[in-house]
């Protein structure tokens, strides 16, 4: 009769594969594996996730061993087929997953589940917000000093083929009339039972003179890139309007600058900025007839050398997880694929920063002080912002 495993008495096989092991000791995942406290993830999985026994009866697989597999994939590019194997296959997936190696992987449609139960359950943005805590415990966050607001398209590969001709909305707002959009509601319900494989929560949107289809990802992130909120909507859906809930996620604290190019620009994101106490760091957009004054594009410039290190978040995202493109067709499954790339560049970048935070003093200098005009009368002084 098998006995059970405990850490006093290893495998036959654990001993067997030691040398192997000792090579592995400076890679990626044991790296996260030191820096990484995850009791808090697994006291919201198992709080929201209750599976007690699997399909087959036998007992359900660790929601916290669940959810890394689901990290390994987004790091590594992996199918549900090819993550089993390769945790079959690999010493470094069992010793991240605290999977001994006689076990067998969890099934590809086990791991479907999970993915698609966290999905339903919608905690995806409080498993964010708790590994994030991690970046606080170890001094690396840098929210405090100001954050940055950006969005970025994802094009989702399951698009209508086009035969029909529509009018969409532009990137920055929806200028279209409500017949336009009435006629783009009809194409979209005429599709559900045309062409069943068309993905009809995804929307059209015009970015330049190019056309796109699916999603668009808001991001509020520190001046480091860390991603500390995101929201995922249609891609037709107008940069203004979500700025207000992100902030609300990110629980971002009185006096913190927020960065953000002028896609941002209305009177109702800065009422909120000002009710909020925060610091209004909006790029200022030129009213029409009127010009902006030599002053407010000094302003301006400032700004979006700040403001741009959000790029380099996207940027990564897509070299590293190939991000930017949709792996599942809806906007639920899409904003857990969002997540998940947020929580995996976070997560990528981590063991660098606590190397760099070593050799840096505690105290990051900010990169200057910069003045904001309002509506040319009066002023307002942005706090110091570090990046």
């Amino acid at each position: 009769m098998p006995t059970k495993q405990t850490e006093s008495a290893p495998s036959f096989l654990q001993v067997y594969t030691q040398v192997r092991r000792d090579r592995m000791k400076h890679s990626f995942l044991r790296q996260i594996s030191a820096c990484v406290d995850w009791r808090g993830i697994r006291t919201l999985l198992n709080k929201k996730y209750t599976k007690t026994q699997n399909a087959t009866g036998n007992p359900a697989y660790d929601a916290l061993m669940m959810f890394k597999i689901l990290l390994l994939q987004t790091w590594y590019g992996l199918s549900d087929y090819e993550v089993k194997e390769r945790i079959n296959d690999s010493l470094l997936f069992s010793e991240f997953l605290l999977l001994d190696m006689g076990l067998p992987a969890p099934d590809h449609s086990t791991i479907c589940r999970f993915r698609a139960e966290l999905t339903r359950l919608r905690i995806m943005d409080k498993l964010l917000r708790e590994l994030n805590k991690q970046f606080k415990k170890h001094g690396i966050s840098r929210i405090d000093q100001g954050a940055i607001v950006d969005a970025s398209i994802v094009d989702s590969p399951h698009a209508p083929d086009g035969s029909i001709l529509i009018e969409v909305a532009d990137d920055r707002e929806d200028l279209r009339t409500e017949e336009e959009q009435a006629q783009e509601q009809a194409y979209l319900y005429e599709l559900k039972s045309r062409k069943p494989g068309v993905d009809t929560e995804a929307r059209g949107v015009r970015k330049g003179r190019h056309y796109r289809y699916g999603y668009k990802k808001h991001v509020l992130t520190d001046g480091q890139g860390l991603v500390e909120s995101r929201i995922t909507t249609p891609a037709n859906c107008a940069d203004t309007v979500v700025l207000p809930e992100l902030i609300e996620k990110a629980e971002l604290e009185q006096g913190v600058s927020v960065l953000a190019d002028k896609g941002y620009c209305s009177k109702k994101n800065s009422a909120c900025l000002l009710e909020r106490g925060l610091i209004d760091g909006v790029m200022l957009k030129a009213q029409k007839g009127m010009k902006l004054t030599e002053r407010q594009r000094e302003l301006n410039n400032a700004i979006s050398k700040m403001r741009c290190l959000i790029e380099r978040t996207f940027g990564s995202i897509r070299r590293w997880f190939s991000g930017g493109r949709c792996r599942y067709r809806g906007l639920e499954r899409t904003h857990t694929q969002n997540i998940l790339e947020a929580m995996a560049y976070n997560l990528k970048r981590m063991p660098g920063l606590l190397v760099l935070q070593s050799t840096n003093s505690p105290e990051k200098p900010p990169l200057g002080r910069i003045i904001l005009p309002r509506g040319g009368k009066g002023e307002r002084q942005a706090s110091h912002f570090s990046a």
